[in-house]
């Protein structure tokens, strides 16, 4: 006869927390938020945390210690979890008479906590890989028109300059008020911006050779704080070793090891991504946008 006033809490508890499966997403689940809060907004060393997983026991889906990649996916995805909690939460609080935008609120939040594939995530980079090779190829097309346009230009004698005059010259001057007029107004006060700089680095960090300096004019979007020596080289390659995307190092776009918190990458890669028409913007100029915004809501 089957045992009556017993739940299944136990049971479920019993498998989330066995050596295996779950027990590397269990724990940062449950310690997620307080590790955040006791760390402050610095960066995470997550070497160190791998092998203080593998001295607790703290394994993968497959039993075995966690790399430094599988633990950096499941802190990811633990966050979406909790993400959905608190919002599944915050929706029974508002009572039946929202039932329905429960619903809409909840469903696209389990769809993003599941995530792609690995196969779906490689099949993106190449996509990503072959739209950066194409649009390339089209910048160095339109330089060389450019190039090719200013040598015959110049080899004409400034033949094809000379219509900018023509239209200059029928216009009438500035009035005398116009060309006088001062830049600023009397009693206006100068914006003033504090440029940041490198921020300190330790350990392992400090020994390793800051990238080539940036060389051309300011991106669209670039704040103003930020010195030119924030940015990656255009001709970086923006991969890890591996052949990873690197988003910490992309070229044109602020590096990571510039600044000393996630938080203030991340206020100052937005920008610059947002002042990209959408249509142009690459799979990875997406991609590095996502987590920008997602390390802004984490971390506030």
């Amino acid at each position: 006869m089957a045992a009556t006033g017993i739940g299944i809490s136990g049971a479920i508890g019993a498998l989330e927390n066995v050596s295996g499966a779950m027990s590397l997403r269990v724990w940062m689940e449950a310690n997620r938020e307080e590790l955040l809060r006791a760390w402050n907004g610095r960066r995470l060393n997550w070497q160190a945390l791998c092998a203080w997983f593998k001295d607790v026991g703290l394994t993968n889906a497959d039993g075995q210690a966690p790399t430094v990649r599988c633990a950096k996916m499941t802190w990811y995805r633990a966050g979406k979890t909790l993400a959905a909690r608190k919002d599944r939460a915050v929706a029974e609080a508002n009572g039946p008479s929202r039932d329905q935008a429960v619903r809409r609120t909840v469903a696209p939040t389990d769809k993003v906590r599941s995530g792609p594939s690995d196969e779906e995530i490689l099949a993106l980079m190449a996509e990503a890989d072959n739209e950066e090779r194409l649009n390339r190829e089209r910048r160095e097309r339109i330089a060389g028109y450019e190039a090719q346009r200013r040598t015959m230009a110049e080899s004409n004698g400034g033949g094809v300059q000379s219509e900018a005059p023509v239209e200059a010259t029928q216009s009438e001057p500035a009035p005398l008020e116009t060309a006088t007029r001062p830049r600023v107004k009397i009693g206006q006060i100068a914006n003033h911006v504090t440029m940041l700089k490198q921020a300190p680095r330790y350990g392992a960090d400090r020994d390793k050779p800051l990238p080539p300096p940036y060389v051309g004019p300011r991106p669209d979007g670039m704040p103003e704080y930020l010195p030119l020596d924030a940015l990656m080289p255009l001709d970086a390659t923006g991969r890890q070793p591996d052949g990873r995307i690197d988003y910490e190092a992309l070229p044109g776009l602020p590096r990571r090891s510039f600044f000393e918190r996630d938080r203030d990458w991340a206020k100052a890669c937005i920008p610059m991504v947002e002042a990209v028409p959408h249509e142009d913007r690459s799979l990875i100029l997406r991609g590095l946008l996502m987590r920008a915004r997602d390390l802004m809501k984490t971390l506030y």
